[in-house]
C-alpha cells in the first residue's frame, strides 16, 4: 500500500494538534469563565456579553472542528488499483479500474493560481478530488513514484489519457523547463 503525499504532513499535524489545540482550549476556558461571571453576577443587560461570549465559543469551536475534519479527509492511499480516502466516518474505497477519472484545474482558497487535481467518480459514490499539486504543501507536486503508481492504478496499459499524462508528468515534472 502506498501513501500519497496529499493533505497535511505529519509535522503540520503536530503543530496543529500540539500547539494550536492547547492554545484554543486555554482561550476557551478563559472566555467561558468570563462569560459565566457575566451571566452569574450580572443582572439584566449585563448578562448579554456573557451570552455573546458563549455564542462566540460555540461558533469558533465548530469552525475549528470542521476544519480539522476537512484536513483529516485529505489523506489518500493506493492499494493496487484501489484509491483509499480517509474520512472521519471511516475509509472510502474507489476502484480506479471501473471509476471515471478526469482532471480539472482549480484555484484553491486564498490563491489565484490554479492547481491540477484528479476527480474520481464511481457509480453510487460521491466524487473524490485528489490534488496533484498540494495547496497545503505550498503547491508541491506529488513525487514521481506516486504519480507513476497513480497512473498505473488508473490504467496499467497507459491507454487512458489521464494515466498517460500522469506518467509524462512524473518523467518530466518541470514540463521541459530546465
Amino acid at each position: 500500500m502506498i501513501r500519497l503525499d496529499a493533505g497535511l504532513s505529519r509535522s503540520r499535524w503536530g503543530v496543529l494538534l500540539g500547539c494550536q489545540l492547547p492554545c484554543l482550549v486555554l482561550a476557551d476556558l478563559m472566555l467561558a469563565m468570563i462569560s459565566l461571571m457575566f451571566i452569574s453576577w450580572g443582572e439584566g443587560m449585563v448578562r448579554v456579553p456573557g451570552v455573546l461570549f458563549l455564542l462566540f465559543l460555540v461558533v469558533a469551536n465548530s469552525i475549528f472542528v470542521v476544519s480539522l475534519a476537512r484536513h483529516y479527509g485529505r489523506a489518500f492511499w493506493l492499494d493496487g488499483r484501489v484509491l483509499i480516502r480517509r474520512s472521519v466516518t471511516g475509509r472510502k474505497y474507489y476502484d480506479l479500474s471501473v471509476a471515471h477519472v478526469r482532471a480539472e484545474s482549480v484555484a484553491p482558497r486564498l490563491s489565484s493560481h490554479p492547481f491540477p487535481r484528479l476527480v474520481v467518480e464511481q457509480p453510487g459514490r460521491t466524487p473524490v478530488r485528489l490534488w496533484l499539486r498540494e495547496p497545503a504543501r505550498k503547491g508541491a507536486l506529488l513525487p514521481p513514484g506516486q504519480l507513476v503508481a497513480l497512473a498505473r492504478a488508473i490504467d496499467p496499459g497507459m491507454r487512458h489519457p489521464i494515466a498517460r499524462r500522469l506518467y509524462e508528468l512524473a518523467a518530466d515534472p518541470l514540463g521541459g523547463a530546465y
